[in-house]
C-alpha cells in the first residue's frame, strides 16, 4: 500500500511540473510553460524578440535583469500603469510562484477571462509587484 501511495504521489508531482498552456494569439498557436516562464511555438523556444512580436504592448523584463537580492528597480509615475512581461532567460524554474498583488495579474486576451499567464503583469502607480512562492522565495519589482 505504501508503494502504491508513493507511486501515485510521484506521478501527481510529475504531472504538475509540466504545466503547459496552449492559446492562440495573432493566429499562432503558442504554448506557455508557467513553471519556466517561457513561451514555445511548435516545441521551439521563443526568444525575446519573438515574444515581443506576440505582446507588443508589454515591456519585457528578463529574470537575469534582477539583482542578487532578486529585485528589479524601475520608475513609474503615481498615476501611470505599465505593462510588463517577465521572461525567463535562466535555467531556474518557478513552480508554484504567483504574482502579488492579485490585481497586477493579466489575461492573455478578452476571451480568456479565467486564464491568466503568470508572466504578464501590470504595475499600477508606485505599487511594488512580487513574484512570490509560498515559501520565502520571491522576486520583487520595486517601483520608485
Amino acid at each position: 500500500m505504501k508503494k502504491l501511495l508513493f507511486l501515485f504521489t510521484v506521478l501527481l508531482c510529475c504531472s504538475c511540473v509540466f504545466a503547459n498552456y496552449d492559446f492562440t494569439i495573432n493566429n499562432r498557436n503558442i504554448s506557455y510553460n508557467e513553471d519556466e516562464l517561457k513561451f514555445y511555438e511548435n516545441n521551439k523556444l521563443l526568444d525575446e524578440n519573438e515574444v515581443k512580436e506576440l505582446f507588443p504592448d508589454y515591456e519585457i523584463i528578463l529574470i537575469s535583469d534582477f539583482d542578487k537580492n532578486k529585485k528589479y528597480y524601475m520608475k513609474n509615475s503615481l498615476f501611470k500603469t505599465r505593462k510588463l512581461l517577465l521572461l525567463n532567460d535562466t535555467r531556474r524554474t518557478f513552480h508554484l510562484f504567483y504574482v502579488y498583488p492579485i490585481s497586477s495579474r493579466n489575461q492573455v486576451n478578452e476571451q480568456d477571462k479565467d486564464y491568466k499567464v503568470k508572466s504578464l503583469i501590470t504595475v499600477y502607480g508606485k505599487k511594488n509587484v512580487r513574484l512570490k512562492h509560498f515559501g520565502l522565495d520571491e522576486f520583487e519589482i520595486v517601483v520608485r
